[in-house]
C-alpha cells in the first residue's frame, strides 16, 4: 500500500462519480496528490479499502506519450486508449467517427427557434433511436431520441427546440445564447446504457439569428464557428412551423468581419539577441467593409469591443476603424510620443492609421490565441441574467511558431492574413512576410479583380486582364493561377492533381515554393463535406506524392487546395 487517501475525502455519484488524483509524488500539493508516480514502462494500479481489501485494480503496459488509457462506461473491463479525449475527473469517452453535430442555433426569436443539426459522415444510415442529446457532460441523458429515428447516409437530421425542451415539465434542455453552451450526442446500447462514444461541440455567446456550424480546416480540424448563413433547410420562414420543416443542408462558409485580425507581429528580433523586444509587438485589425465601423454596440454605446486571451485590451467606445482601414494595438502607451514615433518610423506606419494601447500581457513567442470580441445587447428581465452583457467572438487566431504555421519567429517577419474575407483561424490563410503595419499586406489590387497589381504587371505588363481569361490555355483562369502561385503564361505551370497509381491510390501534384496545401476526398460528390487526407506544409518547389492507404470504396473523389 503506497498512499492513504486523506480523511473526509468523498466521491460523487452519476455524472460526478469521478475523482482525480495527481500521481506526482507531491503530497505538499494537496489531498488530491499521491506519494508515487506512474511508470511509463507499465505496472499495476489498484484501490483498496482502509483494511487493505482490494476494490479494483488494473495492470497497464508501456505507455505512449500523451495518450491516456482507461475504461469506457459501457460495463466492460477492457482498457482502451483515448487519443485526444483525455478526461481527468470526468467520464471517459471516445468521439463518434460516423456522426457529428453539424450546426446549432442558440439565439432565436420567432419565426425561428433553437435547433441542432446532426450530420452522417458515412454512406450508411445510422439508427439514432435511443441515443441522447444534452447540454451537460455530467448529465448526458436529457433528451432521448425517439425509437426508429434514422440518420440517412451523408444526410442530416434536425432537432428543434419544441422537441428538445418541454416547457410544461421542464424536462430536456435549451441552449444558452448569452454565455455559450455545449452540445453532446451520446450513443447507447439497446439496454439504454451509455457506450462512452459521443459527439460534442462547444460555442460562445451568439448573435440573434446567427448559427454555429462545423468548419473543417486545412489541417482536418473541426472548428465550430459562427456561420455566414443558416442552413437548416427552411431558413427564410414566415412562421416557426415553417422553420421546423427544414431537414438540414450543407453548411455555409464561416461568418467573417466586419473587423478581422489581419496581421500579428508576435516576436520581433530580440534585443541583443537574447531579450524580447515587446515594445515592437503589434496586432493589426482591419475593417473589411466600405463603411466606418465604431468599436461599440450600435445601441448600448458604452459597451465596447475588446481583445482577449493572449493579450487583453478593452477598446474605448469612441474608437472606430474607417472604411477599409486599419487599427494597430500595441504593448506601450501611444501617449508616449517618443516610443510612438519610433514605432511608426520602424514600420513606416501611415499617419492616418491610429495606434491604441497598452495591452495587458504579452504575445507568446511559441504561439497562443488572439481573440477579438464584440458586445451584444444586455440581457433583460425576466431573464435571470438580466443586465449581463454577452460578448460575441468576432475573430480568432490560434497562431504557432511551428509548422504548418508560416515561420515568423524572431526573424523580423510578421504573420499576415492572405484573404481577409475568408476564415482566419487556419494556417493555410497566413503567410510570413516583411511587416506592413497599418497598410495592405499584399500588393494593392487597384482594379479589384482579385489579382495583385504587381503580379499582373510582372506577367502581363498591363492591368487590363480581369482574371476570367486563360492566357496560357491550360484550363485555369488567370485568377486561379494567381491564387495557386503558378505562372499564368506557361501552360505546363498549373495546380493539377493526378492519380499516378490506382491500388492503393497514389496522388501527385506540383507544389510551388512557400505555398501550403490540403489534399481532401469525398466518397460521393453529394456528400456534405470534404475530408482531409493530408496537409502539405509550405516548402520549396517540388513534386508531391500522397498515398491513400485506406481501403477506399469503389469510387473516391479527390481535390487539392491552397490559399
Amino acid at each position: 500500500m503506497k498512499h492513504k487517501i486523506a480523511p473526509l475525502s468523498f466521491i460523487g455519484i452519476g455524472g460526478w462519480a469521478y475523482q482525480r488524483f495527481e500521481a506526482d509524488s507531491n503530497l505538499a500539493g494537496g489531498p488530491e496528490h499521491v506519494n508515487f508516480g506512474l511508470s511509463k514502462d507499465g505496472e499495476q494500479l489498484g484501490i483498496s479499502t482502509a483494511a487493505g481489501m482490494l476494490i479494483d485494480g488494473i495492470p497497464f503496459g508501456p505507455q505512449a506519450v500523451g495518450l491516456s488509457q482507461g475504461r469506457l462506461p459501457d460495463g466492460t473491463t477492457n482498457i482502451v486508449g483515448f487519443p485526444g479525449t483525455a478526461s481527468p475527473g470526468d467520464p471517459n469517452y471516445l468521439l463518434l467517427t460516423n456522426v457529428v453535430v453539424n450546426e446549432a442555433l442558440s439565439h432565436s426569436d420567432p419565426p425561428f427557434e433553437d435547433a441542432i443539426e446532426l450530420l452522417n459522415l458515412t454512406a450508411s444510415p445510422v439508427n439514432l433511436g435511443g441515443w441522447y442529446l444534452s447540454d451537460a457532460k455530467h448529465d448526458l441523458k436529457k433528451y432521448q431520441i425517439p425509437p426508429g429515428t434514422s440518420l440517412p447516409g451523408n444526410g442530416f437530421k434536425v432537432f428543434y427546440e419544441y422537441q428538445l425542451y418541454d416547457t410544461n415539465t421542464g424536462f430536456g434542455f435549451s441552449l444558452n445564447s448569452a454565455r455559450g453552451d455545449e452540445i453532446y450526442l451520446a450513443q447507447t446500447t439497446v439496454a439504454d446504457a451509455l457506450t462512452g462514444y459521443r459527439a460534442q461541440v462547444s460555442f460562445g455567446a451568439a448573435e440573434n439569428g446567427v448559427s454555429f456550424g462545423r468548419y473543417v480546416t486545412s489541417l482536418g480540424e473541426s472548428h465550430f464557428v459562427a456561420m455566414s448563413q443558416r442552413t437548416f433547410g427552411s431558413d427564410n420562414p414566415d412562421t416557426v412551423e415553417q422553420f421546423r420543416t427544414g431537414t438540414g443542408l450543407a453548411n455555409s462558409a464561416p461568418k467573417v468581419g466586419p473587423i478581422v485580425i489581419s496581421e500579428i507581429m508576435y516576436h520581433p528580433p530580440d534585443i541583443g539577441g537574447t531579450n524580447d523586444d515587446t515594445l515592437n509587438e503589434f496586432i493589426e485589425l482591419r475593417n473589411i467593409t466600405a463603411i466606418n465601423q465604431p468599436l461599440h454596440h450600435p445601441v448600448f454605446q458604452t459597451n465596447a469591443w475588446k481583445l482577449m486571451k493572449g493579450v487583453s485590451f478593452p477598446f474605448s467606445p469612441a474608437t472606430s476603424i474607417p472604411a477599409n482601414g486599419f487599427l494597430l494595438v500595441v504593448s506601450f502607451d501611444p501617449g508616449n510620443t517618443t516610443q510612438s514615433n519610433a514605432f511608426r518610423t520602424r514600420y513606416n506606419v501611415p499617419a492616418n492609421t491610429a495606434i491604441v494601447g497598452p495591452w495587458s500581457g504579452k504575445l507568446d513567442n511559441g504561439g497562443e490565441s488572439v481573440e477579438l470580441y464584440k458586445p451584444d445587447a444586455p440581457q433583460v428581465a425576466p431573464d435571470p441574467d438580466a443586465g449581463f452583457v454577452p460578448y460575441v467572438l468576432a475573430d480568432k487566431v490560434d497562431y504557432s511558431d511551428a509548422a504548418p504555421w508560416p515561420g515568423a519567429d524572431g526573424d523580423g517577419q510578421s504573420l499576415q492574413r492572405v484573404r481577409v474575407s475568408e476564415y482566419g483561424n487556419d494556417p493555410i490563410n497566413w503567410i510570413a512576410a516583411t511587416p506592413t503595419a497599418g497598410t495592405q499586406g499584399s500588393s494593392p489590387d487597384s482594379d479589384a479583380d482579385g489579382m495583385d497589381d504587381a503580379w499582373e504587371q510582372s506577367f502581363f505588363h498591363t492591368l487590363a486582364r480581369d482574371g476570367t481569361g486563360d492566357f496560357d490555355g491550360d484550363g485555369l483562369t488567370d485568377l486561379q493561377e494567381f491564387q495557386a502561385g503558378t505562372d499564368p503564361t506557361v501552360a505546363s505551370s498549373l495546380l493539377r492533381l493526378s492519380v499516378v497509381r490506382m491500388s492503393p491510390p497514389m496522388l501527385q501534384f506540383d507544389a510551388v515554393a512557400n505555398k501550403s496545401y490540403a489534399v481532401e476526398y469525398k466518397n460521393a460528390l453529394n456528400a456534405a463535406s470534404w475530408t482531409l487526407l493530408q496537409a502539405v506544409p509550405a516548402g520549396t518547389a517540388r513534386s508531391v506524392q500522397i498515398s491513400d492507404p485506406s481501403s477506399a470504396p469503389i469510387s473516391r473523389f479527390y481535390r487539392v487546395r491552397t490559399p
